[in-house]
């Protein structure tokens, strides 16, 4: 069974801990965090298009976009924290959306890939 490896991207079949060498060289938000406006902007309309299509609640959506402005303002104030785990710029601005809406933040996720931008 997989441990907290398995809320990593691309971590679901691992068991055990991830060597310290292959997160620092899997990591690209020191090079990535420049694109934070790029990724919530693309956060902002995905989350739009899942309310149109049904799939989150109006309440969701609003939550979420409220959400996404707070993340906004933290990175333009330059107070963003940048945590270990953060694997790029997409999945920082995903935990730290968890972290000030909760389980809502989850609905963005799906079906959405950290390339589309």
């Amino acid at each position: 069974m997989a441990n907290s490896e398995g809320t990593k991207l691309w971590g679901g079949r691992f068991v055990g801990n991830t060597d310290p060498i292959m997160e620092k060289f899997n990591s690209s938000l020191a090079y990535d965090q420049r694109m934070w406006d790029a990724d919530l902007r693309g956060s902002r309309a995905y989350v739009k298009a899942l309310e149109k299509a049904g799939l989150v609640t109006t309440e969701e959506m609003n939550s979420i976009l409220h959400g996404l402005g707070q993340i906004s303002e933290e990175w333009a104030k330059g107070a963003f924290e940048v945590k270990p785990g953060d694997e790029d710029i997409h999945t920082a601005n995903e935990r730290r959306l968890r972290e000030l809406i909760g389980e809502p933040a989850g609905k963005l996720h799906p079906g959405r890939s950290r390339n589309d931008q």
